[in-house]
């Protein structure tokens, strides 16, 4: 739970900000629809949910909102609803704490981190986006895609990279013949434009918001959209629009490099525990040389170098430290690959094709695409020479993009200066798939908005309790208080960074326990 300093920084009682009238022009981005939609048959629900007491349920919402009168598709949805009286009742808080394509329904439980006196004045809502998960349909395109067994992402000869890129373009193909519907209504203002439908279905005038990467690029076009319909919104860490995506995708490469090498610098710091060396180069070049390894060799003769390059990309969130350098530990010193593999599939879900063919229909939609392989391979290149632990993966990731058949929509305007003050929040030691910049580029685009950045050096009067997104977070939702913004191209409160994790112990009892202090702490939920 939120540490009891939290509680003090705000006041002692809630205030609930009256709704202001809702919007009646043409938003900027999508089609300004007045569709309405019917109301949602909550019961409760049967996918663990139930534990919180949640309900689920189907949004219904037009295929294409240019359409409303046409074909329908179902949004799966979940709430756990507000416990305090009516007096206190803030709203809904629709939370996406997700990458493109990533399943959002479970995330209703999220507000149970915080302390009730904040929680229980909400409404707390998850919501698979169109096309994902639990929602009707669903897109499935090859469930054989990500084998354990994959070619090397970096490719060593003209042969390997011919392959990628028939692999990409089978993947592509594979999609078009699915002929569904989805692949041309997949955007992020498709998406958004549900998001007004569910607000419309909940009965609220405005909604509250916690968009966490992909969630928070969804807050900001909604945010644009509908400047009026938002009452609090939280973005942890925002991505920059003008990157969506092609830049995105580049952006991630450096910081994934930089997070490997302080986790490598943390293992060979409890080398008594790990055995893996007692310098960064030491555990860096034992990294290198097992992919090396396991790209001649498969372990078992199952699990490929692909599995032990995307387990070490989960190096950026230091919460995965521990379970990781476990890995590398079991596998270098006992040959045991059954923890790499087992790792994998908590964290990628290697049979969910659902995840990565949404993912590629919005991204690929989302935005224009280079079509000649020649840009793709030039820039993969450059920046393999700098950050090689994840320069081919990313890139392979979304190269179906190259040739999708749905044809790119015009991206989507991201203009917040009409919208609403806002809270957006950055841990820079969890972050490397959203950047500082990216941060500071948003903050520019929403004039009312204050970013509060962690990981960065400590304010002389703060303490991790009292400054830290969490109780930013915390404090926001409770009564709309924010840090006041500052002048210039910075963040508007910077806080020092959670402590490593210590895999003796020593530190295990000092830690605070700030709920909510980032996305990443809270989506295991």
């Amino acid at each position: 739970m939120i540490a009891a300093a939290v509680l003090s920084s705000v006041a002692a009682s809630a205030v609930y900000l009256s709704p202001v009238a809702e919007a009646t022009s043409v938003p900027q981005n999508g089609k300004g629809t007045s569709y309405t939609p019917p109301a949602i048959a909550w019961a409760a629900c049967t996918n663990g949910l139930q534990a919180y007491g949640a309900e689920c349920g189907f949004l219904v919402v037009p295929l294409d909102y240019a359409h409303p009168n046409g074909t329908k598709i179902k949004i799966a949805v979940s709430r756990i609803s507000h416990t305090s009286a009516a007096d206190a009742y803030q709203g809904a808080v629709v939370v996406n704490l997700t990458s493109a394509g990533g399943s959002a329904l479970g995330q209703s439980a999220v507000g149970q981190v915080l302390p009730a006196a904040i929680s229980g004045d909400y409404d707390w809502v998850g919501f698979d986006p169109r096309g994902v998960g639990s929602s009707e349909p669903s897109l499935s395109c090859d469930p054989t895609v990500a084998g354990y067994d994959r070619p090397a992402y970096a490719p060593t000869t003209a042969k390997q990279l011919l392959a990628w890129e028939k692999t990409s373009e089978a993947y592509s193909a594979a999609c078009a013949r699915t002929h569904s519907e989805l692949l041309n209504h997949a955007t992020t203002t498709d998406t958004a434009e549900d998001l007004d439908s569910l607000r419309k279905a909940l009965g609220q005038s405005q909604i509250n918001y916690y968009g966490y990467s992909y969630g928070a690029y969804l807050g900001e076009v909604y945010s644009s959209m509908y400047p009026t319909r938002v009452r609090r919104m939280i973005l942890d860490s925002s991505i920059d629009p003008k990157d969506a995506w092609l830049g995105y995708n580049f952006a991630q490469n450096a910081p994934l490099q930089q997070n490997l090498a302080a986790f490598s610098a943390w293992v060979a710091k409890y080398n008594s525990v790990y055995h893996l060396g007692t310098t960064k180069a030491a555990v860096e070049k034992q990294y290198t040389d097992t992919l090396a390894k396991l790209t001649k060799k498969p372990a078992g003769g199952a699990i490929g170098p692909d599995v032990w390059t995307d387990d070490f990309l989960l190096a950026y969130n230091t919460g995965n430290w521990e379970d990781l350098a476990g890995i590398f530990s079991a596998y270098v010193n006992l040959a045991d690959a059954a923890p790499m593999k087992e790792l994998y599939d908590a964290n990628y879900s290697a049979t969910n094709d659902n995840a990565f063919a949404m993912s590629m229909a919005t991204e690929c939609t989302d935005n224009s695409w280079p079509k000649s392989w020649n840009t793709w391979l030039g820039d993969t290149w450059k920046s393999n020479a700098k950050a090689p632990l994840a320069s081919w993966a990313d890139t392979w990731f979304v190269a179906p993009c190259q040739s999708w058949s749905a044809p790119a929509q015009k991206a989507a305007v991201v203009n917040g200066s009409k919208s609403p003050s806002m809270l957006m929040v950055l841990d820079t030691t969890l972050a490397p798939s959203t950047t500082y910049q990216g941060s500071l580029a948003v903050r520019k685009l929403f004039p009312k908005a204050v970013l509060v950045q962690s990981g960065a050096t400590p304010a002389s009067s703060a303490t991790a309790a009292s400054c830290s997104p969490g109780a930013s977070i915390a404090a926001y939702l409770y009564n709309g208080t924010l840090p006041k913004r500052v002048a210039g191209n910075t963040a508007d409160l910077k806080c020092p960074a959670n402590p490593l994790p210590d895999p003796v112990g020593a530190s295990a009892s000092s830690t605070p326990a700030v709920a909510g202090a980032t996305a990443a702490d809270t989506a295991g939920l």
